[in-house]
């Protein structure tokens, strides 16, 4: 069956982007897709790192214990992660700007239910809400701008802008995040989401062409929904097993019910016509591997940010915004890494980034193990650079690895099931390195051993690349 391509409007997808070009190309035509796109990747970024840093005032406002505060990053990060392969296909069906708009309307909406949550459980549900819209968001964004231009100079400035968007989330979120919550309060981080969504909803209504939709996608919603039950089962498990509590869900019937699942999901995959996932992609040589790696790469780096950011202020004693400047050599790094990193793929390909970027961050995090306990503030910045620096490097080298794996009509596939695999591993390394941790009074005989977790974790992402690199996976 071929593929009914067609623009948003009902016209023919072949006369959009002509259309597109004999409009003026005025500065604002080009750089409004680039800012609401922009805008939408960096608060999808922020809000999987500005959350951290009012944990502990959300603890203590709204009566909340670790398991519960697990529960408001993993809530996010789960629903974001099961449901971006799903968000894929959806845009090339109605295509990429209706599911963007759709995802920004959700995020923006969900962010202004978080700031006004009367309670913890409100709270979580609205986060849930948030991770649906960050799942439309993130796939659709690139998509929709990449339609958005049929010059190829304008379209890479364009994506080149978007992906700085990123960045910027990345190395301000800390900061960012601890000045709101000392200054405005913890609501304050949610709420400053509205008026850049609905700046981004306004230029998305008018600035952005409507692409090309392809009638021909089929939705696997059994396969969705057998993805988010096995993750948030598994996550129960995960979370219950340092936090166990009286009256809920065994942990032992969730394990079954996380294998079932699975087993479910697998079945239905293999099965489907037009599956969510592809099982054959995950056989090929590098696009397997590299995502485990990159689940493996999450797990440290989003649980290591999860523990940093609750003992910086319970056991250093910090204000959030004192924790966020203290995390702003590990961000920073994180962004200059992910530059080194792209210049680095050119000399050598995506194999010497990803294991020496892996095995930087693991020493890092075993000097924190080591020396973390008595170091001052400013005594931690060395480890914090390297572990952002070498956890940045691996970034390019990931998601070109994961595209050369691949066709390149199947780069959006791959290129999911990459962020899919991350944002798993950032869902586990959540709720496995807050179980390790305990409760707060435990922290300082836990602290230690999370660090020696998260090393361990980046040290096995740099063997599972080696042992690609022995089978020439990369």
């Amino acid at each position: 069956m071929s593929p009914d391509m067609s623009s948003g409007d009902g016209g023919p997808a072949s006369a959009a982007e002509p259309a597109m070009e004999r409009q003026p190309a005025t500065f604002f035509d080009i750089s409004a897709p680039a800012v609401a796109t922009g805008a939408a990747f960096f608060m999808i970024v922020l809000d999987t790192s500005i959350v951290n840093l009012a944990l502990a005032r959300i603890g203590a406002e709204l009566h909340a214990g670790l398991a519960t505060l697990q529960w408001l990053v993993d809530g996010y990060l789960l629903v974001f992660a099961s449901l971006l392969l799903g968000a894929g296909a959806l845009g090339d069906r109605v295509g990429a700007r209706v599911a963007f708009a759709c995802g920004l309307l959700v995020f923006t909406v969900a962010s202004a239910c978080c700031g006004l949550a009367p309670s913890i459980g409100t709270l979580q549900i609205a986060r849930i809400a948030q991770g649906i819209g960050a799942a439309l968001l993130l796939p659709n964004s690139l998509a929709a701008l990449n339609s958005a231009f049929a010059d190829p100079d304008r379209r890479s400035k364009a994506i080149a802008l978007w992906a700085s968007a990123g960045a910027a989330g990345v190395a301000l979120g800390p900061v960012l995040g601890g000045f709101l919550v000392e200054t405005l309060g913890w609501r304050a981080i949610f709420i400053v989401n509205v008026p850049v969504g609905l700046m981004a909803l306004q230029l998305t209504h008018r600035r952005m062409a409507a692409g090309p939709r392809d009638r021909s996608r089929a939705f696997d919603p059994l396969g969705q929904l057998l993805s988010v039950g096995t993750l948030a089962a598994a996550t129960y498990v995960l979370i219950g097993l340092g936090h166990p509590t009286a009256g809920g869900i065994p942990l032992g019937l969730a394990a079954a019910a996380s294998l079932a699942f699975a087993i479910g999901f697998v079945a239905v995959e293999t099965r489907h016509r037009s599956p969510m996932l592809p099982l054959d992609l995950l056989r090929r040589p590098a696009l397997g591997p590299v995502a485990l790696v990159g689940l493996l790469h999450n797990a440290a780096i989003y649980g290591l940010i999860f523990v940093l950011s609750l003992a910086f202020q319970h056991l250093r004693g910090l204000n959030p915004l004192g924790a966020g400047l203290l995390f702003l050599p590990l961000t920073l790094a994180l962004a200059i890494g992910t530059r080194g990193g792209a210049l680095a793929l050119r000399r050598c390909g995506p194999f010497g980034p990803l294991i020496w970027g892996h095995l930087a961050a693991a020493i890092g995090a075993f000097a924190l193990a080591v020396l973390g306990g008595s170091l001052t503030a400013a005594g931690l910045t060395l480890p914090l650079v390297v572990i952002g620096a070498g956890a940045g490097a691996t970034t390019p080298a990931m998601n070109l690895a994961a595209l050369d794996s691949v066709s390149r009509a199947q780069g959006g596939l791959a290129s999911g099931v990459l962020n899919s695999a991350r944002q798993t591993g950032g869902v586990i390394g959540v709720a496995v390195l807050g179980a390790l941790l305990g409760e707060p009074a435990t922290f300082i005989g836990a602290e230690a051993a999370e660090y020696v977790a998260a090393g361990l974790l980046c040290l096995a992402s740099a063997l599972a690349v080696a042992a690609g690199k022995r089978q020439r996976s990369f």
